[in-house]
């Protein structure tokens, strides 16, 4: 839980972030304020036509700079489990699964994040937290644990939705699961800010 790292940063690539959100702009910023690893986590669709142009950005900017610069994606779980992502670039690169549908259906959302967690090509679980259509109760979470760990899946503690929920941290540090931070920036003011989440962070104190 290093405040001088980021694992979840987004760029102009898609149609949400501000538009002065380039990658060489994250490298400089990241690298103004004193951020030593960067993960530059873009939206990542199978039928994605950027990625290409994306790489080739942010290898030219990791010759540019001190800090650490991960390129990656954020691939959104499917309902069968599997990532919206092509197969050769969850392989070669760093990726966070997260929830972006909402199912509205507890069998579904837990088969689905079993079969993603067991996704050899997932590195992250992103901003995890149940529906508000249904609950997740303390046995649940404990297997949800025991299979991360199983699995050496990290954890993000995310920023933008102050995710996951206090308990499940405290379940997960216990079952001895992986964590790293991600702001999930779409501005510039918002890589490497934690400001939101400071009660969670300091449950690993």
């Amino acid at each position: 839980m290093n405040l001088k790292e980021d694992y979840h940063v987004h760029t102009n690539y898609n149609d949400h972030s501000d538009s002065n959100l380039t990658v060489k702009n994250v490298v400089i910023e990241a690298e103004r304020k004193g951020i030593e690893i960067i993960a530059l986590t873009e939206h990542v669709r199978e039928s994605s036509e950027w990625i290409h142009n994306y790489l080739n950005e942010i290898a030219n900017c990791k010759k540019k700079t001190k800090v650490k610069v991960i390129p990656g994606f954020e691939a959104k779980i499917l309902s069968d489990g599997n990532i919206d992502c092509r197969e050769d670039i969850a392989r070669d690169y760093f990726i966070i699964a997260s929830f972006h549908t909402k199912y509205y259906d507890k069998a579904i959302w837990i088969n689905a994040l079993k079969k993603v967690i067991e996704n050899k090509y997932v590195n992250v679980i992103g901003h995890l937290a149940p529906e508000s259509s249904f609950q997740i109760n303390t046995e649940e979470i404990e297997e949800f644990a025991k299979l991360l760990s199983k699995h050496d899946k990290i954890v993000e503690v995310n920023a933008k939705y102050k995710r996951p929920p206090e308990n499940w941290v405290k379940i997960f540090i216990k079952r001895g699961v992986r964590f790293h931070l991600g702001s999930d920036a779409h501005s510039l003011s918002e890589i490497g800010n934690y400001a939101s989440i400071i009660k969670l962070i300091k449950l690993f104190a």
